[in-house]
């Protein structure tokens, strides 16, 4: 590493832009067809998304209400996920540790901005890990007439400004991570002061977090995710799903369900939205009403949740207490207190 010197004044500037992008590594889930498709991944209890149901067949349900969209809607593992607001005021505390730690090791980093983070690490349209707003897909008529699968200008320009944003060099990643560029750990020492673990960045997290993870808890993340992908192949919904297409195909469409992506069709993944994408958007959320995919949907995958946080009462308490930590944590930090 070399030392530090002047020219890292111009970089240092766009220092709060760089932590916004490398929030990005905090885990969401979504994605910009409007339907949420996460992936699984090992958790920190031992056990894969399959492995969290321990349930036999599917779950049952007392009834299946008419449900036309989703503002209201609330999945039972909401309140154990962190929010969009809570994850942005942890972020902009983060930044406001990191970036004294980053001056001491001699870069011209500044303090964060009062808007700085707003983002929270997620995706546009989101606001916590169940992307309710486009967890069924698109699902609000207005927007579709207006946007079709796109979302809206003032989300997705934020976001493609924070993803080009650009990086710290070698060296001032290395202190703000630990980690050399290609991932492999940092040397322990910078010109004589011992790197804290994790870098200035860990060092930050560690404060707000007790040692755990930034993001959201991992049971609770695979509750979430683990209810999506069942209640997505429930019978019921998927029954859903053929009436949705036989609607569609009486208004000029062949798609087999909602999750066929239709958004993802190069024809419609252009800056903005045409014609063409806006009335297939209508047709979509118009026959999701009509067959309400939504109410089968949410309603079976509320099920699936409510029957795998049964048996983890102790666990979820465990997260609720975690997020109250951080954003305690990030209020003290964000009201003066470092």
């Amino acid at each position: 590493m070399r030392p530090p010197s002047t020219d890292l004044v111009g970089r240092g500037v766009r220092a709060v832009a760089v932590l916004s992008v490398l929030a990005g590594l905090v885990a969401v889930t979504g994605c910009s067809d409007g339907a949420a498709s996460p992936r699984p991944r090992e958790s920190a209890h031992g056990t894969t998304h399959q492995g969290t149901d321990v349930g036999e067949g599917i779950p049952p349900v007392a009834g299946i209400p008419v449900i036309l969209g989703v503002k209201s809607l609330v999945l039972p593992i909401e309140p154990y996920l962190v929010t969009n607001r809570q994850m942005s005021a942890i972020l902009r505390a983060r930044e406001k540790l990191v970036a004294p730690c980053m001056r001491r090791f001699g870069f011209a980093w500044p303090d964060p901005g009062p808007g700085t983070g707003d983002g929270g690490g997620m995706p546009p349209g989101m606001k916590n890990a169940a992307n309710m707003d486009r967890r069924y897909g698109i699902t609000d008529p207005a927007l579709a007439a207006r946007h079709g699968y796109h979302f809206a200008p003032d989300t997705r320009q934020r976001t493609t400004e924070e993803s080009s944003a650009a990086r710290p060099d070698a060296d001032a990643l290395a202190v703000l991570t630990g980690r050399a560029a290609d991932g492999t750990p940092a040397p322990s020492r910078y010109h004589g002061l011992a790197l804290p673990e994790g870098g200035c960045q860990g060092q930050a997290t560690a404060r707000l977090t007790g040692g755990r993870p930034l993001g959201n808890d991992p049971l609770a993340d695979e509750i979430n995710i683990v209810s999506y992908q069942k209640s997505r192949a429930d019978p019921r919904v998927r029954a859903a799903f053929r009436a949705w297409s036989a609607c569609m195909r009486k208004r000029g469409y062949s798609y087999a369900a909602p999750t066929d992506a239709p958004g993802k069709d190069p024809r419609f993944t252009g800056p903005t939205p045409t014609r063409q994408e806006t009335a297939l958007a209508e047709a979509d959320v118009a026959c999701k009403r009509q067959t309400n995919v939504i109410g089968v949907w949410f309603t079976v995958d509320s099920a699936y949740q409510r029957r795998m946080m049964a048996s983890k009462g102790p666990e979820l308490v465990h997260a609720k207490a975690a997020i109250r930590t951080r954003t305690v944590n990030a209020d003290r930090v964000l009201n003066g207190d470092r």
